[in-house]
């Protein structure tokens, strides 16, 4: 018979927070599924909250109460609570202890992972910052730095290993599934600035695009479901046939396939596109996208536009000419994308060395 394991999920996403943290832990909880793992999520109820987004993904969903009003800054403001109110309250709501918890949080560190210890076998905590104190027994960063194997050094217990890089990038089978075929004759573009996107950059991006010299392009505009903008930017795509919206889809990897040039932030998207092998013009939302950012810059798989309040349509307009005159320009971003990420993506490594990792009775 076979034993299956449990593992529970401690991630967020709200208006300030984003989806990325949460959609990338919805990517390694399917394929835990089909290894035959329960999968749990825990949630805090924060406006913006996707708590009923993943119970339509059929997951089971423990909601963790709504934030009162905060003074906190910084992450701590992400969370809402402290750390030890957190783990209190989490622990009340779990009827026993997981196989294995997985944290993505940036408001979570060693003193909330020490404070729920005993309702875990194994820990594993996603990060990308290495800002903080962590006691886990394996730690996920997917992303590429300067002295990416040296970052953790003195913030993770010597017996935690350590899976960093690129080749562990979370990603979604269907990102493995297609191949890009591009329009050579007619540029299309695919514009994504996250799940929120507050600054709203997608109406500022639509306005770029209508400036282009060259006015025979498609554009595929996509945003989230907590997108504030909604309305606004399903009114002036349907002033314009070159622009079509999409709401929170399904697709992404196939609108990637379809590209020539994206147009969006920086965080776990970067890896789908280097996936595809898809060049890009990026601004950043936050600082904690600002060094990894510039790090696929320096590989050549990226143009970097700053960061996003500073974006004006004039300078993305004339960024996009830029590459449209030099195509070859956007060739070599592909060609160098394609060389960042393996073939599907880490999920299945992380996934093959968990199930290693539990063999043997409970």
């Amino acid at each position: 018979m076979t034993i299956r394991r449990k593992a529970l999920f401690r991630v967020d996403a709200s208006a300030v927070i984003g989806s990325g943290h949460l959609m990338r832990c919805v990517t390694l909880a399917k394929a835990l599924q089909q290894s035959h793992w329960q999968v749990q999520f825990a949630c805090r109820a924060h406006p913006g909250h996707l708590i009923q987004w993943l119970s339509d993904q059929s997951f089971d969903v423990i909601t963790l109460k709504k934030p009162p009003e905060s003074k906190a800054t910084g992450y701590a403001a992400w969370l809402g609570v402290t750390e030890q109110q957190d783990a209190a309250e989490l622990s009340e709501q779990l009827q026993e202890p997981v196989d294995l918890l997985v944290i993505d949080h940036y408001g979570l560190s060693k003193t909330f992972e020490q404070a729920i210890t005993g309702f875990y076998r194994k820990l594993l905590v996603i990060d990308d910052l290495a800002n903080r104190a962590h006691h886990c027994d394996y730690l996920l960063d997917q992303n590429l730095y300067p002295q990416m194997h040296s970052r953790y050094d003195k913030l993770v217990n010597k017996e935690a290993q350590l899976w960093l890089g690129p080749s562990y990038v979370l990603l979604r089978p269907d990102f493995a599934q297609f191949q890009r075929a591009v329009d050579t004759n007619k540029p299309r573009f695919l514009v994504f600035y996250g799940g929120t996107d507050e600054l709203n950059l997608t109406s500022r991006t639509i306005k770029a695009l209508q400036q282009l010299q060259k006015t025979d392009f498609h554009a595929d505009i996509v945003i989230g479901l907590a997108n504030p903008h909604k309305t606004e930017l399903e009114k002036r795509c349907a002033e314009d046939a070159r622009f079509n919206l999409f709401v929170q889809t399904p697709h992404m990897a196939e609108l990637m396939s379809k590209a020539s040039l994206m147009i969006g932030a920086g965080g776990s998207t970067h890896w789908e596109r280097c996936a595809l092998a898809l060049p890009a013009l990026v601004v950043t939302l936050a600082e904690n996208q600002v060094a990894s950012t510039l790090c696929l810059v320096e590989a050549g798989v990226c143009g970097y536009l700053g960061q996003g309040q500073d974006l004006t349509a004039a300078q993305l307009t004339s960024a996009v000419q830029q590459l449209l005159e030099h195509p070859e320009q956007l060739q070599q971003m592909s060609d160098k994308a394609r060389q960042l990420v393996p073939q599907g993506g880490g999920c299945a490594a992380i996934v093959e060395r968990l199930n290693t990792e539990f063999q043997g009775p409970k």
